[in-house]
């Protein structure tokens, strides 16, 4: 029989303090799970515009809250939701549709498949694409609270308040106007926190933008509207909105030419600071209610 040789103190000790390392690294790093990415507590307020191609999803998190502004063109989504959330939360506390088009509609479909949904907001439009029939099909499958979103209609998480500047009623909106072009129908949110200002403009056109801008505050982050094309961008809005940085979400090499050089020229002329999907790959957008920052991540 072979016996092992004596373990000094020494080496207890040792291997003691290296066990004890271990665990600790170990627990921050399953903490570290516990926040959304880019927030170091839960006073922060993390909006991450999702790397989605040619369309839009935006994920705002703060603590536990979770809620999904569209879902792009397909099921880059998930990836996205996959590295921003905790990977036990299974939970979508609010999903946002601006409006029916497939490039802000299909992956919320998927969404609703792997996550719970407990609230959906919307403006219930009429507008004819399998797709859509697909979601309005899915959101009563899932049983989840639905809300019109509707000029007026408010929303509080965390903190946080969300605020729908457009579309109004039915006859402000006017049917006519949302055939000719249901990017016009695009709920507006506008998010507050703090002193901290988004405007998260969905895909509505000048057309729009006219109807709102009296409404619309100061705010430091702005969503361009559609890819940022030429008519996604209104010269009164931007003075009255004055932000600090513009976000466009936009596919690369996309074969609509967006972003237009006529709406990049004019937020340059208004010197204000751009940032793209397609070139810098996801954006983080962080705010402690006074400050902000960002990061990104091909």
């Amino acid at each position: 029989m072979v016996s092992l040789p004596a373990i000094s103190r020494k080496t207890k000790d040792r291997l003691i303090f290296g066990t004890l390392i271990t665990v600790l690294l170990v627990i921050v790093w399953a903490l570290s799970f516990q926040l959304p990415r880019g927030s170091a507590s839960t006073s922060y307020l993390t909006m991450s515009f999702c790397d989605v191609g040619q369309g839009d999803a935006i994920l705002l998190a703060k603590g536990n809250t979770q809620v999904l502004v569209d879902g792009g063109p397909g099921t880059d989504v998930l990836s996205c939701l996959g590295k921003e959330m905790s990977p036990w939360d299974r939970t979508i506390e609010l999903m946002v549709l601006t409006h029916p088009h497939a490039d802000h509609l299909m992956g919320l479909i998927t969404v609703l498949d792997r996550y719970q949904v407990e609230r959906v907001l919307f403006y219930p439009v009429d507008y004819d694409s399998e797709v859509y029939q697909s979601f309005l099909k899915a959101v009563g499958d899932e049983g989840a609270v639905v809300l019109k979103g509707v000029a007026g209609a408010e929303i509080e998480f965390s903190g946080v308040h969300l605020r729908v500047l457009w579309p109004g009623d039915t006859e402000t909106l006017g049917g006519a106007e949302a055939q000719r072009n249901i990017n016009n129908a695009s709920v507006v949110l506008l998010l507050s926190y703090g002193e901290f200002g988004a405007l998260l403009l969905g895909d509505a056109e000048r057309e729009a933008q006219i109807r709102f801008v009296s409404a619309t505050p100061e705010v430091e982050v702005l969503k361009v509207a559609h890819q940022g094309s030429r008519d996604g961008i209104y010269e009164s809005l931007l003075e009255k909105a004055s932000p600090e940085l513009a976000i466009i979400s936009v596919g690369d090499k996309n074969s609509y030419g967006h972003p237009h050089q006529e709406a990049l020229d004019l937020l340059a002329r208004y010197r204000i600071s751009v940032l793209r999907t397609d070139l810098s790959g996801t954006i983080r957008v962080v705010s402690n209610g006074q400050d902000f920052w960002y990061t990104t991540e091909r």
